[in-house]
């Protein structure tokens, strides 16, 4: 009797988990171009001193940066991380953080793709970023716990970093667990239910949860993202991260906004679960975008935690 072959032995978790990661070697090695998005202090970030005065532009330096006390608040807020600011010199996060500018013709077109909604820091978790081209920007769920580990990877090998920002667009108030369903975006979601204060109240959790990011991403959950992004709160909000000196990147495609501050619009969704074929044809979409515009954003949502 044959033994199954290891691909068979494999859970569906398994071998969508390898399906998704194929699909992110398979972005970088089609692409060929990318983009990168134009108390006392928390003790992970105590140690290092802010040197920040000679970084004026994006990418003028070697690397990416720790997180700088000149950029932060004194104090922590109540996501356990001080919130960002901007510097003495007028430097911002999504400055000083970024990664370094890849150098192409003129004329090229440029593609940036961003990992979102990296929940657990697990092995896996941490070999994927060890193994992804640091050209990929990573997102990561505010309600990660552990995120020091995972922040120090990403900077490790080149990946610029965000936070997900969860928004409710339903009539449904978001969940009280940490761990939301994925049609849920959580207890701290910006929600159209939500009081004016306890969306400021949320953003600023989300905002404190880490420290070093260049800005957030969010994309609503529920049937009324159109009114959500398009509302006064929301609009407070990309005011509160311009001041803040964060960029927003929208990632929900066809709902553009416009507003305060630095902003990125998704231009695809690529969808890890499909198969091979469907991965395919996103791909050519997101090189389509970027050919037509100049230059193209690829939101790449993950199976699994």
């Amino acid at each position: 009797m044959r033994t199954p072959s290891l691909w068979r032995r494999l859970t569906t978790r398994g071998r969508l988990f390898i399906w998704f990661w194929l699909a992110v070697v398979a972005v970088a090695a089609i692409l060929g171009a990318t983009l990168h998005f134009i108390r006392p202090p928390h003790p992970s970030i105590a140690q290092w001193n802010a040197d920040v005065a000679r970084h004026h532009l994006k990418g003028d330096h070697t690397g990416i940066l720790p997180p700088q006390m000149a950029l932060l608040e004194k104090h922590n807020g109540t996501g356990g991380f001080p919130l960002p600011l901007t510097g003495p010199h007028g430097q911002t996060a999504r400055q000083i953080y970024a990664a370094q500018t890849v150098d192409v013709p003129p004329g090229t077109p440029m593609v940036a793709v961003l990992l979102e909604g990296i929940s657990q820091p697990d092995e896996q978790s941490t070999d994927a970023m060890a193994s992804l081209p640091g050209a990929v920007s990573v997102a990561f769920s505010p309600y990660l716990s552990g995120a020091d580990t995972l922040m120090e990877t990403a900077r490790q090998y080149q990946h610029e970093t965000l936070l997900v920002l969860p928004m409710q667009a339903s009539k449904d108030k978001p969940t009280t667990t940490q761990t939301p369903p994925a049609d849920d975006a959580g207890p701290r979601a910006i929600s159209l239910l939500n009081s004016s204060q306890q969306n400021t109240d949320n953003l600023n959790w989300v905002l404190s949860r880490m420290a070093g990011y260049v800005g957030v991403v969010g994309a609503p959950v529920g049937p009324n993202a159109n009114t959500l992004l398009h509302s006064q709160d929301f609009t407070t909000i990309l005011g509160t991260l311009d001041k803040r000196g964060l960029l927003y990147v929208n990632g929900t495609v066809d709902q553009p906004i416009t507003g305060a501050g630095l902003l990125g619009q998704a231009d695809v969704q690529i969808n890890a679960d499909t198969d091979i074929v469907g991965i395919d044809i996103q791909l050519l979409k997101l090189q389509q975008a970027a050919r037509r515009n100049g230059h193209a954003i690829g939101v790449m949502s993950r199976s699994g935690p």
